[in-house]
């Protein structure tokens, strides 16, 4: 009785110590240039993480809870419930694994430790937000816009007596963009996909294998925020073009946007959404450019010194390419640029409030 005794001592202990074992994983590890990462089983470029990191913390015995930084779109910080192990399953450290219905996706991880940092990790993502995957064609688009200081539209100095109310500026315009939908075919047989794995597709040039996962999308449904982003890699890829093309560049620098593009990031542009009964509406209001109105006083001012100095002999070849050479001409190019430069006035000085939605509806193969 007393060797049994022993024995069931014996067993406890080593569960004891081996449930005790896993607190050596607890702890912070990093991205870092040797860590494998996949997304949906695909490899993404290493530069995309740089920041990404994971914290492991133990609960009870294997069990575990994973918080993961900066992996997943839309979501800075996400804790997933997890199980850990050791030994032959993870050579380099600890294996660990687990899943969540978090946001407005499903995540499933699987990766390895090592000292410090993260040998391995696989991400799994599903959308389920409601109303947002599949494919969609384009089945309208509406502007407004409106500034206090600018009732009305003056071009009485293009042509005479003609002093147009905003309101029906933006009246001609909606019903320029539905004469526009409606005489072009083409528009109702292309679409836009929204994936479950959280990318952009289209019929267009999306669909070529080397612009595959080019956009990712997010959706935050208490917000109703649809977000677009681009990530660091793609935006580098973009701006490194134009680093290459000297007169992008000389533009770029002229306008005094070089510091931009020489420190790429990733770029997030966030929407508003609503489903709808026929369909999905996407909206860009004011709000996405106001925080950059600052940030850009410098290029508004070289673009508004840059309109001042224009002469007519600079842009009469590109009214005329565009049959515009009668209706702006030497006589009235003045008030023109006036009437251009109070625009722009208009448009950064922070009162401008305007709004462009897309109505999408399902598309029909």
């Amino acid at each position: 009785m007393k060797k049994y005794l022993i024995f069931a001592a014996s067993v406890l202990l080593f569960m004891s110590c081996n449930k005790s074992d896993m607190k050596v994983y607890e702890g912070n590890y990093s991205v870092d240039s040797k860590t494998v990462i996949t997304v949906n089983n695909r490899n993404v470029d290493i530069s995309d993480f740089e920041n990404a990191s994971i914290s492991i913390s133990i609960t009870d015995g294997d069990l575990c809870e994973v918080t993961l930084t900066n992996f997943i779109t839309g979501q800075p910080e996400v804790s997933v419930p997890a199980t850990i192990s050791n030994g032959t399953k993870a050579a380099a450290g600890a294996s660990f694994s687990g899943s969540i219905n978090s946001g407005d996706r499903t995540i499933s991880v699987q990766g390895t430790t090592a000292d410090g940092t993260i040998a391995s990790i696989n991400i799994e993502e599903e959308i389920t937000a409601e109303g947002i995957v599949g494919k969609w064609s384009l089945g309208g688009a509406t502007v407004s816009f409106s500034h206090p200081d600018l009732e009305v539209l003056d071009l009485s100095g293009i042509i005479p007596d003609l002093i147009l109310p905003m309101t029906t500026v933006v009246d001609m315009v909606n019903a320029m963009i539905m004469q526009s939908l409606a005489e072009n075919p083409q528009i109702a047989a292309s679409y836009v996909e929204f994936t479950s794995e959280g990318y952009i597709a289209s019929s267009g040039f999306l669909t070529e294998p080397d612009m595959a996962d080019i956009l990712a999308y997010y959706v935050q449904p208490e917000q109703n925020i649809f977000g677009i982003y681009l990530r660091k890699s793609v935006v580098n890829q973009i701006f490194g073009a134009a680093m290459e093309d000297p007169d992008a560049y000389q533009i770029l620098q002229m306008l005094g946007l070089t510091t931009l593009i020489e420190n790429p990031q990733s770029i997030s542009v966030p929407l508003s959404y609503a489903v709808t009964e026929s369909g999905l509406d996407l909206t860009v209001d004011q709000n996405l450019t106001n925080s950059y109105l600052a940030m850009l006083s410098g290029t508004v001012q070289t673009i508004k010194a840059v309109v001042s100095a224009l002469n007519y002999e600079d842009i009469y070849d590109i009214l005329y390419s565009y049959d515009l050479q009668d209706l702006i001409n030497e006589q009235n190019f003045p008030a023109v640029k006036e009437l251009v430069i109070k625009l722009i006035d208009a448009l950064t000085d922070g009162q401008f409030k305007y709004s462009a939605t897309v109505s999408l509806v399902p598309f029909s193969e």
